[in-house]
C-alpha cells in the first residue's frame, strides 16, 4: 500500500494536467480582486480574497468545478491507461488500489486549495494601507484557522465524491460528465435548500389593514412566514445537516460568511441574501469538519465496496 501511494503521488504532482491546475488557483484571486473591485462593490478586505478561493463572488463552485476536471481526468487516464488492471495483476488488492487513488485525490485538493490560500495571502496582504487593499484579515486566529480547515476539509469531501464517480465509471468521458453534473446539482441544492429549511415560521413585520369604509391602518406585527415549510423540527435539523454535507454548500457558506463577517457584517443585507447565509452558517459551521470527513468516509466506503465486485474487463 505504501509504495503503491507513493507511486500515485509522484505521478500526480509530475502529472501535467495538476501542474495546469495549480496556475488555475494561483491566477484565480487575481480574478477574484478583479470580481470584488468591479464599480459600485465597495470596500473589501484581504480576508474578502482569502476565502473567495472556495466559491468567488456569488458562490459560485470554481474550486470544485477544477477538481472534478482534475480528478476525473487522472483518475480515468488510469483505466484508460491500464494502470488500474495492471496495478491488480502485479498483486496489489482492489482495496489497496482505490484507497490509494482517494488518497492521492485528497492530497491533491489540499494542495490546490494552498496553493490559492498561500499566493492570495503573500500577493494581498503587503498591498495593505497602500490604497489597494482596505483592511488584513478581521477574524481573530482561531475562527480564521477554523474555517481554513473546513475549506481543506471540504476539498477532501469533494475528491471522495469525485473518486467515487470515477471509480465506479471507469470511463473518462463519462466521469467527468458525471461529476460536472453532480457539481452543478450539488450547486443548486447547496444555493436554495438550505435558505429554505431556515426560514423562521412567524416573521415581523409591517401589517396594513383597510376596514370596509376604506379607513388603512399600519402596525407592525408577527404573522406566518410563506417561504415556512412545515414539518417536524428533526427532520428539518436532519436535512439541513444533510445539505450541508455537501461540500458546495460548505465552500458557499464559508465563502458568505468569512465575507460578509470581514467588514460588511453590519450592511449584509445588501449582498445577495448575506442575512440567511450568516444565520445558517453561525449555526452550522462548526460540524463542517465532521459533516466533510462523514461524506468523504461515506462515498469511500460506497466506492470501495462497488470497485470490490465490479468487473474491469
Amino acid at each position: 500500500m505504501r509504495n503503491l501511494l507513493r507511486a500515485d503521488l509522484r505521478r500526480m504532482l509530475r502529472w501535467r494536467g495538476f501542474h495546469g491546475a495549480a496556475v488555475v488557483m494561483a491566477l484565480l484571486p487575481f480574478l477574484n480582486y478583479y470580481l470584488q473591485n468591479l464599480p459600485n462593490l465597495g470596500k473589501f478586505s484581504v480576508q474578502d480574497i482569502f476565502f473567495s478561493g472556495l466559491a468567488t463572488y456569488g458562490a459560485y463552485p470554481v474550486y470544485g468545478l477544477v477538481l472534478a476536471i482534475l480528478l476525473s481526468a487522472f483518475l480515468g487516464t488510469e483505466f484508460h491507461d491500464g494502470g488500474i488492471r495492471n496495478k491488480l495483476a502485479a498483486g496489489h488488492r482492489r482495496g489497496a488500489v482505490y484507497l490509494s487513488q482517494a488518497i492521492t485525490a485528497a492530497a491533491a485538493a489540499v494542495l490546490l486549495q494552498l496553493v490559492y490560500l498561500v499566493v492570495s495571502t503573500a500577493v494581498f496582504l503587503p498591498l495593505v494601507g497602500h490604497g489597494k487593499m482596505t483592511e488584513g484579515f478581521t477574524l481573530d486566529g482561531g475562527t480564521l484557522a477554523l474555517l481554513v480547515l473546513e475549506g481543506l476539509l471540504a476539498g477532501v469531501a469533494y475528491a471522495g465524491i469525485y473518486t467515487m464517480v470515477t471509480m465506479l465509471l471507469a470511463n473518462r468521458a463519462a466521469a467527468a460528465v458525471v461529476c460536472l453534473v453532480v457539481l452543478v446539482a450539488g450547486a443548486i441544492v447547496s444555493f436554495n435548500i438550505p435558505r429554505m429549511l431556515d426560514e423562521e415560521e412567524f416573521i415581523s413585520g409591517r401589517v396594513r389593514v383597510t376596514t370596509a369604509d376604506g379607513v388603512t391602518t399600519e402596525y407592525y406585527d408577527s404573522y406566518p412566514n410563506p417561504m415556512y415549510i412545515p414539518m417536524p423540527e428533526g427532520l428539518r435539523t436532519f436535512l439541513s445537516l444533510s445539505v450541508r454535507a455537501l461540500p458546495t454548500t460548505q465552500c458557499g457558506e464559508i465563502t458568505m460568511w468569512g465575507f460578509c463577517l470581514a467588514q460588511h457584517r453590519d450592511n449584509a443585507a445588501k449582498f445577495s441574501d448575506g442575512d440567511a447565509f450568516l444565520e445558517g452558517a453561525n449555526r452550522y459551521i462548526p460540524l463542517f469538519p465532521l459533516l466533510s470527513l462523514g461524506t468523504a468516509a461515506v462515498c469511500t466506503g460506497v466506492g470501495l465496496a462497488v470497485f470490490r465486485r465490479k468487473d474491469l474487463q
